[in-house]
């Protein structure tokens, strides 16, 4: 095997990822983002929103030089900004449009690039699905990145599918007992309960170190 190709998520396949969504949203005009989301409850800027979120936050728990191990990051959880919304901290401007869109997934994405790309690899941060290490918070940041682009391009018809190789490394390191094909996007989506057959189901990941 090439030493040179990753066998784990890394903090490149995150940017990548970050950046094809960019180019992807970026086309999208500024009121497509108070249209409801695919399969979700949420408007595709709720359903954004809660993207930055998890960046900013999965961040923080890996970001300090000693990481909460029982909980997230403790602040305080602001009240929707809007009825309907869920509790959001990193709120996209709506005045600021698709552009605003972009700026801020930019910036939430790169805190946790940069956190995924300097964090030791022994150092551990709280998630409830398991303490995880800079692999497992790259790979949940990938997951929901790509699974929310799945919800947010496909309520405007717009054809998405995310990198094959960077999809079968996220499976591996959080989905390692799910059913798997030769198309490994179709199986992020079976696992995160996106396909005809799954959607509606329970689904988890796994982000312990599975060494640990």
């Amino acid at each position: 095997m090439d030493s040179a190709v990753p066998t784990t998520p890394t903090s490149q396949d995150l940017r990548r990822v970050i950046d094809d969504l960019l180019a992807r949203f970026a086309v999208l005009p500024d009121d497509a983002w108070e249209a409801p989301a695919a399969g979700l409850d949420w408007t595709c800027r709720d359903t954004l929103g809660h993207l930055l979120d998890d960046f900013g936050f999965y961040a923080m728990q890996l970001s300090g030089v000693n990481p909460p191990q029982t909980s997230y990051v403790e602040l305080l959880e602001p009240p929707p900004w809007r009825d309907g919304s869920p509790p959001i901290v990193f709120w996209p401007d709506p005045d600021t449009g698709t552009r605003g869109i972009i700026s801020t997934l930019d910036a939430a994405g790169g805190l946790l690039v940069a956190v995924t790309a300097t964090a030791p690899p022994e150092r551990r941060g709280f998630h409830p699905a398991g303490l995880s290490d800079r692999t497992g918070f790259a790979a949940m940041g990938i997951v929901e990145a790509v699974a929310h682009a799945h919800d947010i391009l496909s309520a405007h018809d717009v054809s998405y599918a995310a990198d094959a190789d960077i999809c079968d490394r996220a499976l591996d390191r959080l989905f390692p007992d799910a059913a798997r094909t030769d198309d490994p996007w179709h199986d992020l989506l079976a696992a995160t309960g996106r396909t005809p057959q799954t959607r509606g189901t329970a689904w988890r990941w796994y982000s312990s170190v599975p060494s640990d």
